[in-house]
């Protein structure tokens, strides 16, 4: 076990983070040469994890560094109820597979931050699958229903008229079980994972348990400028490849400089301070978020990776020179031909025929360097070379049939 310094305590408590309960316990936990146990739970909803997902995981990291007890809990119990927290409406049903699956995944990209020879990977229907009726019964006697119906996304859709399932009332029980037989003395969570969190101390006492610390963190704004979500689509995914990744950190807004800064590497609050300080004091933007998008990348990919993505930026997006094959992504696709339209969705760069359409007419497609207006257009493809489809300033592939 290491002793924290004030600096790394203040780390553990400031960055990335949005209220602590309770911030003098944990002071008192860090400073107590315990080795604490740490947990964070993840459901495997779905196979794609962002940088917002990763927020908590370098917070875990932090903690790993000084020596203690990290937990990566995977709901694959809970994910097949879904936690409705954010949500305004029931989240469908995942089988058992599925989310094992997703898990796997996981536990791979979540090792670019984290040791994984240091971290234990806790299943939670390993606890969970032993609960019978009884036992789920004894839980459910330590909330109201009046407690449920208080939480801002229930409160809203009861007054609303829109149907919440006794299921959906079951999830901050299970989180918070899981609290209970992992023995936990700190978990991390989403603020607006509020409720939930708190469960995990509700059952603790009542099961005789010290109660749990909570850490929780920020919910960081997707390149839109809104909340990061798998479902808008604004999302920087932390297995993207490194070029495409540095341009996604270069497309978000200048506001969220320091935001990313704080959330997104591992600079602590003293530099995220100093940062705010140069933009407020008129630096220009650019230069800070192309600092902030190599280290990004570093930090999920390499130093090497990002020192190249950096070239790319310069000379193919600022400077508008030709990538070359190895700069972006190859593609390969079944037919020997498409229509324009619909080769710009199957490459991703248009999700409507719309967006496609309005691209083409609106001159921002160029095939092989060429400018492509022709909405009917066919774009014929070779198996033995690529063609370049790009589409605007920053969307590039290199194309050919198998």
């Amino acid at each position: 076990m290491l002793t924290p310094t004030d600096t790394q305590i203040d780390t553990i408590i400031r960055k990335g983070v949005s209220r602590v309960i309770d911030a003098d316990s944990l002071r008192k936990r860090l400073t107590s040469g315990k080795q604490l146990r740490i947990k964070l739970g993840i459901d495997p909803t779905a196979p794609i994890i962002h940088i917002g997902h990763a927020v908590p995981i370098l917070k875990l990291r932090q903690f790993q560094e000084l020596g203690h007890h990290i937990i990566l809990l995977i709901g694959d119990a809970t994910a097949q109820v879904g936690d409705s927290s954010d949500k305004d409406a029931e989240r469908p049903m995942l089988q058992r597979e599925e989310t094992r699956r997703n898990a796997a995944r996981y536990v791979e990209l979540f090792s670019r931050v984290i040791d994984p020879s240091k971290t234990e990977i806790y299943y939670n229907s390993e606890g969970l699958d032993k609960l019978n009726f009884c036992d789920v019964g004894e839980l459910a006697k330590h909330f109201s229903v009046a407690e449920m119906l208080d939480r801002d996304n229930f409160s809203k859709r009861y007054k609303e008229g829109v149907r919440i399932s006794l299921q959906e009332f079951l999830y901050p029980l299970m989180q918070g079980y899981d609290s209970v037989a992992l023995r936990a003395d700190v978990e991390l969570g989403g603020n607006d994972q509020y409720f939930n969190l708190l469960a995990g101390r509700t059952l603790q006492e009542a099961f005789g348990q010290e109660k749990q610390d909570i850490v929780m963190m920020n919910l960081i704004a997707g390149t839109d400028g809104q909340k990061m979500s798998k479902t808008k689509k604004n999302f920087i995914a932390i297995d993207t490849p490194p070029n495409e990744m540095f341009v996604k950190v270069m497309e978000i807004s200048d506001d969220l400089i320091p935001v990313y800064w704080e959330h997104c590497t591992l600079v602590d609050m003293a530099f995220v301070d100093a940062v705010r300080e140069r933009l407020y004091a008129g630096e220009h933007p650019r230069m800070l978020k192309m600092e902030l998008a190599h280290a990004v990348v570093s930090l999920f990919c390499d130093a090497a990776s990002a020192d190249e993505a950096r070239d790319y930026f310069e000379r193919v997006i600022s400077q508008g020179s030709r990538p070359s094959e190895s700069d972006v992504e190859t593609i390969v696709l079944p037919q020997s031909a498409y229509p324009i339209l619909v080769l710009l969705k199957e490459l991703g760069f248009a999700q409507t025929t719309g967006e496609a359409r309005d691209a083409v007419k609106g001159g921002g497609v160029k095939i092989n360097d060429t400018q492509e207006m022709r909405i009917d257009a066919m774009i014929s493809l070779q198996a033995n070379a690529s063609i370049l489809v790009q589409m605007g300033k920053k969307k590039f592939a290199y194309v050919r049939h198998s």
